[in-house]
């Protein structure tokens, strides 16, 4: 299979090497030393994956034209990881790409595997809230296995989320900000979420499977209505599509990149806070029958984030936190 993958991304790299002109089977054949039949059952599978491949009998292949579509065989083809991404598992639709990742990871596939679906039909957010993951979207998620306690398996969504946010400024120039604790927001507005889960042992984390949903090349319309006010899409902040099969190669780097910073969290959160949207704001926290206010003023070495109440100083390790005059506690 990893082979056979392997040749399907040589095959993508000639057609488009050779995209304007055709490219004879004779010569793809010899290129990949396998049969022309097995040529042709790799032509034929990418056209089922929507991509457009004029065919002669007398001059060979010619890609005329690729379909918005985040195939393994896309994203590794420019991909410069070593370890991230150097397994990809595609779906046209799947329930939660979270899900599969934690079966893959339970059956010992190996660390930095990701799972990407064009759709979910099932994506969930913290608090096991739904998350809408229409078509056009980045619904992945990948697989760590950390030397970290459980304790400390919350790291993975600083290090998410800071990949994220710069991912964006750099392949948009957005303005991407951070919610504590894992939401990216573009202009006040939530344009993705991170749920991590983790399996583990008393004292030590297995794996960690990391979802990422991000609202990349669709309309607000796609999303419910009762949404609209709170979230965006990359769409709607540009007014036009992003080169998804880029963006997912970005982030995949830059989550190689910060990896290693897990176990130096002092320097991860401090480039974290230079993303931080909570920090120095107005805040709402609810955790179980507990309601209170107050200004967010830092992140502990924790990773908690610390209040400023009536009441003095507080951490916050989980629930529900909204700026004052915001709430973002639906889904997306």
């Amino acid at each position: 299979m990893r082979r056979n993958l392997k040749r399907r991304t040589k095959v993508l790299d000639l057609l488009y090497h050779y995209q304007t002109d055709y490219l004879s089977g004779a010569e793809l054949s010899d290129q990949l030393d396998v049969s022309r039949t097995t040529i042709w059952k790799y032509i034929n599978y990418f056209r089922e994956a929507g991509y457009e491949i004029e065919s002669s009998s007398k001059l060979g292949y010619r890609l005329v034209e690729t379909p918005d579509i985040l195939l393994p065989e896309e994203i590794k083809r420019n991909l410069t990881t070593n370890q991230i991404g150097h397994q990809i598992i595609h779906y046209n639709q799947i329930d939660s790409t979270n899900r599969v990742a934690k079966e893959q990871a339970k059956n010992g596939v190996k660390e930095g595997t990701v799972i990407i679906s064009e759709e979910q039909t099932g994506g969930k957010g913290r608090l096991n809230r739904n998350f809408s993951s229409p078509q056009g979207g980045i619904w992945l998620s990948y697989i760590l296995s950390p030397d970290l306690k459980p304790v400390m398996a919350g790291r993975a969504t600083y290090l998410s989320a800071l990949a994220l946010a710069k991912t964006i400024n750099q392949i948009t120039n957005l303005d991407a900000k951070i919610k504590w604790p894992n939401d990216v927001l573009i202009n006040d507005k939530k344009v993705s979420g991170i749920l991590t889960e983790m399996g583990a042992e008393l004292d030590k984390v297995n794996y960690l499977a990391i979802g990422m949903g991000i609202n990349a090349n669709f309309a607000i319309s796609k999303l419910p209505v009762e949404l609209h006010n709170k979230v965006t899409t990359i769409f709607n902040e540009l007014g036009e599509q992003i080169d998804r099969v880029a963006f997912v190669q970005s982030l995949l780097q830059e989550i190689e990149k910060l990896y290693p910073k897990l176990d130096n969290f002092e320097e991860l959160l401090a480039e974290w806070k230079g993303y931080a949207y909570t920090l120095g704001q107005e805040v709402k926290i609810a955790d179980g029958n507990q309601e209170y206010s107050g200004l967010a003023v830092d992140i502990a070495d924790d990773g908690a984030l610390i209040v400023k109440t009536d009441r003095g100083q507080e951490k916050v390790y989980s629930g529900d936190v909204s700026l004052s005059h915001q709430s973002f506690n639906s889904g997306n």
